[in-house]
């Protein structure tokens, strides 16, 4: 189940950029959310760097008992807005340039997916186990549903 997750990560993510690329334009007309969204962006790409660079050299595992428990929702923030924040980064420096056309927009944050996918996965198996019940944390954190799903 999990290969098809990342098989149709790549192409969720050329549709969803394409979208988000030629919808996000009307928003970047005003200045104020313009910088705002930059300065955003580059946090959050600026995290991912960071988490890459702490999996990369003390794992995952490591890097949740150093940080705590808020290790797995800033990884989960990241994982979300990481692709966006390359859109806007794009969209707001490249402007009406080849690089920040809609499709190269698109490509790119489809590229970026896969990365991002596969940092998902590796890091919610070292965790949480590769059935999300085990592994050194337990159970994996999970979203309290209303009562009448």
């Amino acid at each position: 189940m999990e290969l098809f997750g990342i098989l149709f990560a790549i192409p969720a993510a050329f549709i969803a950029a394409a979208i988000y690329a030629r919808l996000i334009r009307v928003v970047l007309r005003y200045r104020l959310i313009t910088r705002i969204s930059l300065w955003l962006s580059g946090v959050v790409l600026v995290g991912l760097l960071v988490e890459w660079g702490a999996l990369v050299t003390v794992g995952a595992v490591r890097s949740r008992a150093i940080i705590g428990p808020t290790f797995y929702p800033i990884h989960l923030v990241l994982l979300l807005f990481a692709l966006p924040a390359l859109a806007n980064i794009l969209i707001v420096t490249k402007g009406d340039t080849m690089l920040g056309s809609w499709f190269m927009v698109a490509f790119l944050c489809s590229v970026l997916a896969v990365p991002v996918v596969l940092t998902q996965y590796g890091v919610a198996e070292a965790l949480y186990g590769i059935d999300g019940a085990g592994g050194p944390y337990g159970q994996a954190p999970t979203i309290p549903m209303p009562g009448w799903w």
